[in-house]
């Protein structure tokens, strides 16, 4: 899983990283919004994760960009600020989950597991080559129809 990382706080970043690289995903990070924009603007993640508090703006920008830009990552919101409010704002504009600090990272990881999972499984079960079309979950392959 490709995974981009938003977070200000230098050490949550690198822990999170860190403890995400282990099971082989790749993850980028960055510490502000603008350098965060321009990597969503250049490359595909599977599941971004974003604190909405950071130096340079919102974070809730970000969620506006991926919306209007129809991309289709996963978000979690990862985020110190924990009123009803600001969750129902994140969620309503587009976030897939919430998770306040502090949190375990074992939490971390079985929420974004639960996004990508999602996210997989509403994506098209059909695979088209020219004439041959795979129904990965029907378990059919048809050729001209």
């Amino acid at each position: 899983m490709k995974i981009l990382v938003i977070e200000d706080e230098q050490s949550l970043r690198e822990n999170i990283t860190n403890y995400l690289n282990v099971d082989g995903n790749i993850c980028e990070s960055c510490s502000a919004l603008n350098p965060a924009l321009q990597k969503l603007s250049d490359y595909d993640y599977d599941c971004v994760l974003l604190d909405i508090g950071l130096p340079d703006g919102e974070g809730l920008d970000v969620l506006q960009y991926l919306r209007t830009n129809q991309k289709n990552e996963g978000v979690l919101i990862i985020s110190a600020r924990n009123s009803l409010e600001d969750k129902l704002k994140g969620l309503d504009i587009g976030a897939d989950d919430y998770l306040t600090k502090p949190f375990h990272l074992a939490e971390l990881k079985a929420r974004l597991m639960a996004v990508y999972r999602r996210k997989a499984l509403n994506t098209n079960n059909k695979l088209i080559f020219n004439e041959i079309t795979i129904d990965v979950q029907g378990r059919t392959v048809e050729v001209n129809e």
